[in-house]
């Protein structure tokens, strides 16, 4: 399908920002958690790299990879080196050449454990919207040359099991898009606001995608960027 789809640009390099979901064994900066390996990739699926959300976007580009910063288990909040508004996250999207593209897809984490959003408080980098909002401060600073492309959060659905130890991500709270929406805006940065679609994507723990959960994802990704490049 996606071979098919027509090429927006050609030689970009692209970086990513995320969390498990955006993981693939051997794809990470080094020491980083991944869970879509061994069995985890066997369950759901993924055969390759080439079936996940990123590669078929990276494909559909004609780009390349520069670094998948993506963490699994990480939030944006907090102030551990894993927060994706930490200074350590936000100056390792580059090897030998810097990004021409930053695509940012994380947040799920924050919602399903339920961070405080905090609009109220745009310094507190405890709180989601403060931590997201000064993660893009620093990709701006660190890569002034780059697009930064930011998502909005889609929310899973089940493939035919039932897994009660995620039921939290089963909720839905549109706070945090909103304030994705809102840091994206304020710090001039373009929104791929793919939740509009109302699309779920297919999972075996209501969080992380299969297959054909990161098949959609790409889908609506691609759309979302075909305004934006």
């Amino acid at each position: 399908m996606f071979a098919q789809q027509q090429k927006i640009k050609s030689a970009y390099k692209i970086s990513i920002v995320g969390d498990s979901i955006s993981t693939y064994i051997g794809y990470n900066p080094c020491n980083y958690p991944v869970y879509y390996k061994d069995d985890r990739a066997y369950d759901n699926e993924i055969e390759s790299v080439d079936d996940t959300w990123w590669k078929q976007v990276i494909d559909t580009l004609s780009g390349e990879l520069c670094v998948n910063n993506s963490y699994s288990r990480s939030l944006v909040a907090g102030d551990y080196e894993s927060s994706a508004c930490s200074a350590e996250r936000c100056s390792r999207l580059h090897s030998d050449a810097k990004p021409d593209l930053i695509l940012i897809y994380i947040g799920t984490n924050d919602r399903g454990f339920e961070v405080d959003v905090g609009i109220e408080s745009p310094q507190n980098t405890q709180k989601f919207y403060g931590a997201y909002q000064a993660m893009l401060r620093q990709l701006k600073t660190n890569y002034p040359s780059a697009k930064i492309i930011c998502a909005t959060l889609l929310m899973g659905k089940l493939k035919d099991t039932v897994n009660l130890a995620y039921d939290r991500f089963m909720r839905k709270d549109d706070r945090y898009n909103e304030a994705i929406r809102l840091a994206v805006k304020e710090e001039g940065c373009l929104l791929a606001d793919i939740a509009l679609s109302d699309e779920r994507y297919e999972t075996l723990d209501y969080c992380h995608p299969t297959k054909c959960g990161h098949k959609l994802m790409a889908k609506l990704w691609i759309e979302a960027l075909k305004s934006l490049l």
